[in-house]
């Protein structure tokens, strides 16, 4: 056991559960960012060319070729974890632009299934505006009167903009022409 490595993966670990990585992937991707994992066929290969610089230790053109082979697979690696992250980043933004468009359409067709349930304004084609306003009037009147009439409390009046009755008084396209007389 290396315990300069172990010290090392143990202060990423803490530092990324201080930065609230929680998760198994959260703190995997912490250890991948501090270079600190390896696959186990580069970690055979670096522990088979450690072997043999012990080995070869006292020959220096070999030793020198070997510290050049670790350095060259070092900086390969450091470009391919520099290209992940970057790749990482890409993905994240992308990923955020998409949630961002699907939380609007969401909300844009919640809109506008509200707006479909709502009932449609009921519409007598053969009141006029006043006249309209006159009949609302008198029933929200006759309802009042049956309340009190029973010893209840009557309903508010509504106001007439907001009430399911309102209305523009333009015909629909759905509705049959009225022949004039």
């Amino acid at each position: 056991m290396n315990t300069k490595r172990v010290t090392a993966a143990e202060q990423v670990l803490h530092a990324a559960r201080v930065q609230g990585r929680v998760t198994a992937a959260g703190l995997a991707c912490a250890l991948e960012s501090a270079q600190l994992l390896q696959s186990p066929e580069s970690a055979a290969e670096l522990a088979r060319l450690l072997n043999l610089l012990g080995e070869l230790s006292t020959d220096n053109a070999v030793a020198d070729e070997l510290c050049r082979a670790l350095e060259e697979r070092a900086t390969r690696a450091e470009a391919r974890v520099a290209a992940l992250e970057t790749e990482r980043h890409q993905t994240n933004a992308a990923l955020s632009d998409a949630a961002e468009a699907l939380r609007a359409d969401r909300d844009r067709i919640a809109e506008l299934e509200a707006e479909r349930s709502r009932p449609a304004p009921v519409l007598n084609p053969v009141m006029g505006p006043g006249q309209q306003r006159l009949a609302e009037r008198t029933m929200a009147e006759l309802e009042a009167t049956h309340y009190r009439r029973l010893g209840l409390n009557p309903p508010s009046v509504e106001d007439p903009h907001d009430s399911l009755l309102h209305h523009t008084y333009r015909l629909g396209h759905d509705l049959p022409e009225i022949p004039h007389a």
